[in-house]
């Protein structure tokens, strides 16, 4: 794949990620909508969605490279990143999320970098430093902080989603892996639907099927795609982009504050970014 094609897809991904923090958020802002129902109806969508994808092509369906435990470990990571990110927003705001998300997404997908045995050359170390203070600036004193319970449900979701980024590297066949995952994640969410009652509002569902079926299922399409051609680290410092999409669509969207702090950390962020995918 060519690097423009790359960026290109690349770019595209991140703002799909960016869009579930403004799904969530936007629905789980309303107390008439339920955190669990809205995940329910998210992995439902998703599934759905890439079932007919996956049924398009047979040959995908009869992947060499298929795997029963990995699949089994990245559905229940997908599951456990899933239901703690709308866990966590139902009291946090979506660019406070995000950053916390990532920041932990990071952390787990560098250390799983090293284990691998892959190694930061000094442009990347910049890059990755410009990026992580910029990141640590806009949670410095002064920024509005989420409760300790949602702090702990979206650390919870960062680390599930690093290791399912982890596992989605050695799946040749993104397609087939993300629907399969997503098939394999539902069966999970169907003990907690029916201990807890059923809950989402017209705009609930329509905000957790638009997570599912676009940012959710063909947005982690193109994320395994793109860790087909990118370095583990390449990957983390990657998504410390998210934070900040996110931030900013919350401010058109969410009506939350745009601020001198979260324009500054957003540059430093992306000048990461960019000094780490120049290196070598």
């Amino acid at each position: 794949m060519s690097k423009v094609r790359l960026f290109l897809l690349s770019s595209v991904t991140m703002v799909a990620f960016a869009a579930n923090s403004w799904f969530n958020r936007l629905a789980l802002i309303d107390p008439n909508n339920d955190p669990i129902s809205f995940t329910l109806i998210r992995i439902l969508s998703g599934a759905l969605l890439l079932s007919f994808v996956l049924l398009a092509d047979l040959k995908a369906s009869a992947d060499a490279n298929f795997s029963w435990v990995r699949s089994l470990l990245s559905a229940a990571f997908l599951f456990f990143y899933a239901l703690f990110f709308a866990l966590a927003y139902v009291r946090i705001e979506a660019g406070t999320g995000a950053l916390i998300l990532f920041a932990m997404v990071q952390l787990t997908m560098i250390v799983g970098s090293y284990l691998k045995g892959q190694r930061l050359a000094r442009g990347e170390v910049a890059g990755f430093l410009l990026a992580l203070g910029g990141l640590i600036y806009l949670l410095l004193p002064g920024f509005r902080g989420p409760t300790v319970g949602s702090l702990i449900f979206m650390v919870v979701s960062g680390v599930s989603w690093g290791i399912y980024s982890l596992l989605g590297q050695l799946e040749k066949r993104p397609v087939a892996a993300t629907a399969r995952n997503f098939l394999l994640a539902t069966p999970l969410l169907i003990p907690l639907f029916i201990l807890l009652d059923f809950q989402l509002t017209s705009h609930g569902w329509l905000w957790a099927v638009l997570s599912g079926s676009i940012a959710s299922g063909m947005g982690y399409v193109m994320w395994y795609i793109t860790l087909g051609y990118i370095k583990t680290s390449t990957g983390a410092i990657m998504q410390l982009t998210v934070p900040a999409i996110t931030a900013f669509g919350g401010v058109f969207l969410l009506g939350e504050d745009l601020t001198a702090r979260l324009l500054i950390a957003s540059g430093f962020i992306i000048l990461g970014v960019l000094v780490k995918t120049v290196s070598k």
